[in-house]
């Protein structure tokens, strides 16, 4: 749905802004900067921070504030009907999305077996291209019967919600890294213990 949505972030600011009391119809310089160059911007910008991150981060502890980022961004834009509010959306839009490119592009690193990275990946890749090439013509036979605000609200509703589906893999992957580190401090604790009493470690 995400996808779906940003495919109408261009006819969006010039619709709404138009319907603003008081606002011109945005010029396409206007359009571009609030669509392509702010988001953009963010998202360069963003992209170390989030890599950092994923280094270091459980893959699902990662995705959730990405997932809020995204539904936070998706309604601040498409709620918005001031150059300011645009903006805003723009900004946190590009964010999330930022994390979304290291996180969608390197999920399966984290996910699949080692010997199955590359079979995974293909499959990946190949559905994440017939989304791309779909979305845009579900967006726009949706929008003839569906407000852009109405669809930015129910994505926003999508992403939020998402963020449900992972707390219990966030709860499991948090007990079983809890049950690896007290595996590793007990085995420390051995080797410290038969060092310390004159005995060669058990391997």
């Amino acid at each position: 749905m995400t996808v779906i949505v940003y495919s109408l972030l261009v006819m969006y600011p010039a619709q709404q802004m138009a319907l603003a009391q008081g606002l011109p119809p945005p010029r396409a310089a206007e359009i571009a900067w609030l669509t392509l160059v702010i988001p953009n911007a963010a998202r360069w910008s963003m992209s170390p921070v989030w890599g950092r991150l994923f280094d270091r981060m459980d893959f699902f502890r990662l995705r959730a504030p990405l997932n809020a980022g995204f539904a936070i961004g998706i309604a601040t834009f498409f709620m918005s009907d001031t150059p300011t509010g645009l903006m805003l959306g723009a900004v946190v839009y590009g964010i999330s999305t930022a994390g979304g490119d290291v996180a969608w592009g390197l999920w399966v690193t984290k996910i699949a077996p080692p010997d199955h990275v590359t079979d995974y990946m293909a499959v990946h890749t190949f559905a994440t291209g017939i989304r791309g090439v779909l979305a845009p013509l579900c967006a726009f036979h949706a929008v003839q019967s569906l407000a852009p605000a109405t669809m930015g609200w129910i994505a926003a509703a999508m992403s939020g919600g998402a963020c449900g589906f992972l707390v219990p893999e966030i709860r499991a992957s948090g007990a079983r890294r809890a049950r690896e580190r007290a595996a590793a401090g007990g085995a420390a604790a051995r080797v410290a213990a038969e060092a310390g009493n004159g005995k060669p470690p058990l391997r």
